[in-house]
């Protein structure tokens, strides 16, 4: 009974996570935003969001027991983890990127060349992998 809410709450949290990064993503590639604000205020979320998800999946493994890593499923969900270690190793080089940016200015047009094509392929990486992570999670689910 108490699988359900830890699920849920980790589908919740990966929505969120995804959606989030897809928006500032598309934003700042198409321009409709311009200030690191939106950013700042996400990485705050990005990392709680994290967070729920380490403890939401490490519940998940406690109420499914933790597979041999012999098995297909047990190589799947290595993989998995695999790509959560490089998305977090990742994602603290795009915040250490973006903390420094908002050091130097407040708007994103204001930043150099380079740093707005590096933060904007940051954002965009991360919801790749992202998707990446809800693929092998659905073939977790369902084989």
């Amino acid at each position: 009974m108490a699988a359900l809410p830890i699920r849920t709450l980790h589908v919740l949290a990966m929505t969120v996570l995804v959606g989030g990064t897809t928006v500032l993503w598309y934003s700042y590639r198409s321009g409709a935003i311009t200030s690191l604000a939106p950013a700042r205020q996400f990485e705050w979320l990005f990392w709680g969001g994290v967070g729920v998800l380490v403890f939401t999946g490490v519940g998940n493994l406690g109420a499914l027991g933790p597979p041999g890593p012999g098995t297909d499923w047990g190589r799947t969900l290595l993989a998995k983890l695999t790509i959560v270690v490089a998305l977090i190793g990742g994602s603290v080089v795009r915040t250490l990127l973006l903390v420094r940016a908002s050091d130097r200015k407040g708007t994103f047009d204001d930043l150099s060349p380079a740093l707005r094509r590096t933060l904007s392929r940051a954002y965009g990486a991360t919801g790749t992998v992202l998707l990446t992570i809800v693929v092998l999670a659905e073939v977790l689910a369902h084989g």
